[in-house]
């Protein structure tokens, strides 16, 4: 019990209140006699801070809208050069119906290149019309047609089957 006696002697001891090292009255009166709009002040900053943030957001998605009416002249002009390679590709393959080019074995691998880079180039075309401003898939696009138009070319110089009928004079 010695312990108990001591603990009771510094509790006897000890002051009955707690006083701050100095006095805290007047900063808690001055606080007490600021107007509420002083308080609020900061949170209406704030308020005013996001709003004005949240106009340059939606003004700029606004403004950003015309850009697909910016672009049109970049779909008609991908319309323009999908049109004149359809041309050139046409015109390739009647002159090879008036030059009699038949399709050989050898042919055959081109026949098939030719068909790829076709479907390739249809899908591509249909993501350059969502986004017209990608410049790989313009370069993509572009190569892709002249690789076809220079494969339909190797095809014409491939060797004619001759199939003669009759006399030779």
């Amino acid at each position: 019990m010695n312990k108990d006696n001591q603990l009771d002697a510094l509790l006897a001891g000890s002051s009955k209140t707690m006083e701050p090292a100095r006095d805290l009255w007047p900063q808690i009166e001055a606080r007490l006699d600021v107007p509420a709009a002083k308080k609020t002040a900061h949170w209406r900053s704030v308020a005013i801070a996001s709003l004005l943030l949240l106009g340059v957001f939606v003004g700029k998605s606004y403004l950003s809208t015309p850009q697909i009416e910016s672009t049109s002249p970049l779909l008609m002009t991908m319309a323009s050069i999908q049109a004149q390679h359809q041309q050139q590709v046409a015109q390739l393959q009647t002159q090879a119906r008036q030059v009699n080019w038949q399709t050989s074995a050898l042919g055959a691998p081109l026949e098939q290149g030719i068909e790829q880079l076709r479907a390739a180039a249809k899908e591509i075309y249909r993501t350059l019309q969502l986004n017209p401003t990608d410049k790989q898939l313009w370069q993509l696009w572009l190569w892709t047609q002249e690789r076809e138009i220079e494969l339909i070319k190797q095809g014409q110089r491939l060797p004619v089957k001759q199939t003669t009928k009759g006399n030779t004079v």
